[in-house]
């Protein structure tokens, strides 16, 4: 009798065993083959910079190669929809900034995927500050001395941004909304011309990324009033935070990477994992902070719960301001 048990409780081991190693080898099997990252914007911008660090990092620590692909157009949409329709496997992903999910939706009557819906978050990499900047001329020191301007002349200063419903103009409505003020909006086709104009002295006023302000400020072209950021930002720790200043304004766009709604919790979670260890290589590190990103990751539970807040603060703007775009 003991040696019949003894057998089969043998077997029942080995098989128990056997099925262990078999779905340990299934949980290892992803990734087997090189991924794609969507940027849904042109290669060699802000964005596109900071994806492929992120691509790079998340390559060496999946031991898988990634495959960056720029489809931009339509304020990012084209990318978007292009991951939000591919195969839910965890081989295709939008590696974007907050215009595509959290600004657009509020902002363009027809948008052709939904934001909520059809993605789900894998990582947040972190924030990139935004600087609110002046020309130099209006003989201001800090915000509030812009605040008092704007307020004595309402109807009369202007502000460019790099489109309608760009992150840029619904950052400067966040400051608008917020202290009731009346600025005109000057559109433009991009960030470069728009910080050419603002230096110029066509407009007034303008935010951009802390990397694209602080040059032109250290070059005494523009003034800085503060950053739309939950704090200073370690590359530039004298510039101070609108909030330090008694103005409620975070208004700073996140990067991150959102997968196809239906993709494996499993491969979220393996993807998750490693964008986050991939954001504490030195090289890549450094490549994200030089490309003025606050490095502040996030998984795929605490990305999700950000969204939904993310989304809810640039609608109430963006509604508020009675932002539309064609």
């Amino acid at each position: 009798m003991h040696s019949k048990y003894g057998k089969y409780a043998l077997r029942t081991l080995l098989a128990a065993c056997l099925t262990t190693a078999s779905l340990g080898a299934v949980a290892a099997t992803y990734p087997t083959h090189a991924l794609k990252f969507v940027v849904p914007y042109n290669a060699g911008g802000g964005t596109d910079v900071l994806a492929r660090a992120v691509a790079q990092g998340t390559s060496k620590v999946l031991n898988q190669s990634i495959v960056v692909d720029n489809r931009p157009g339509a304020s990012g949409m084209i990318g978007a929809d292009m991951v939000a329709k591919a195969a839910p496997d965890g081989y295709t992903l939008v590696a974007t900034a907050s215009d595509t999910h959290t600004i657009n939706p509020h902002v363009y009557p027809k948008i052709p995927y939904n934001a909520p819906k059809d993605f789900v978050p894998v990582a947040r990499v972190g924030y990139l500050p935004y600087a609110m900047v002046v020309n130099p001329r209006l003989g201001i020191k800090d915000i509030q001395g812009y605040i008092d301007l704007a307020k004595k002349n309402p109807g009369k200063l202007t502000y460019a941004s790099w489109g309608v419903g760009s992150s840029s103009h619904v950052a400067m409505e966040m400051l608008n909304v917020n202290q009731q003020l009346d600025v005109l909006h000057v559109p433009y086709t991009g960030a470069a011309p728009a910080m050419t104009a603002l230096i110029g002295g066509q407009v007034d006023a303008l935010f951009v990324p802390l990397s694209l302000a602080k040059p032109n400020a250290d070059a005494g072209k523009v003034l800085i009033m503060g950053l739309a950021a939950p704090k200073r930002f370690v590359d530039a720790p004298e510039v101070p935070t609108m909030v330090e200043q008694g103005i409620q304004v975070i208004a700073s766009p996140w990067i991150g990477i959102l997968a196809p709604t239906g993709t494996p919790a499993d491969n979220i979670n393996v993807l998750s994992d490693a964008i986050i260890k991939a954001t504490a290589i030195p090289g890549v590190a450094e490549a994200l902070t030089k490309g003025g990103l606050e490095i502040a990751p996030q998984n795929a539970k605490d990305f999700g719960a950000y969204l939904v807040e993310d989304y809810k603060a640039w609608g109430d703007t963006v509604h508020a301001a009675n932002i539309k775009a064609e």
